[in-house]
């Protein structure tokens, strides 16, 4: 009951930051092309790189808890779907643990890495775009990447203890 909540929260949660990521690639896609077309009978947009990287920068960062959520990542299924529920539950439990470590790592990292560039003042060479909020972005989707990874860590836990796969 409790894991199902869990569940349903971390899920919608994946879902809106995936929709947040998806409007990046919109933003990347439509600066690209209006920089395309418009280069020719003019000059390129002033800044477009600058938009463009720090939108694909939250577009990966947002997008990789989705990702994990729905199991678009690689996985070494083919070795291990053929020990038994509580083995692949254990291998399971390993992997969650040091995904989770390092994504701990790297939002905890991520996010010194912003308030040390707020507090600097940093900003985009062209348009004067402060970073920080970017990196931000991306330092929650590591935090909602182990919030993923957590939900993945406790059904791991719930199939080796009953030896079979939590559904």
């Amino acid at each position: 009951m409790l894991l199902n909540i869990f569940e349903r929260f971390v899920q919608t949660l994946t879902w809106r930051t995936a929709q947040v990521a998806q409007l990046a690639m919109v933003v990347v896609m439509a600066i690209t092309v209006t920089n395309v077309i418009i280069r020719i009978p003019w000059r390129p947009i002033g800044g477009a790189v600058e938009l463009v990287e720090m939108s694909g920068a939250v577009l990966l960062g947002l997008g990789v808890a989705y990702t994990a959520i729905m199991k678009g990542h690689i996985m070494v299924g083919v070795l291990v779907e053929r020990f038994s529920p509580r083995i692949q539950g254990l291998i399971e439990l390993g992997v969650c643990i040091i995904s989770l470590f390092f994504s701990y790592i790297l939002a905890r990292e991520l996010i010194f890495f912003a308030y040390g560039r707020m507090l600097a003042g940093y900003e985009t060479g062209h348009l004067r775009v402060p970073i920080a909020p970017s990196i931000y972005l991306v330092a929650f989707g590591f935090i909602m990447l182990a919030l993923v990874l957590l939900l993945d860590m406790i059904k791991a836990i719930i199939t080796v203890a009953k030896g079979s796969e939590v559904k």
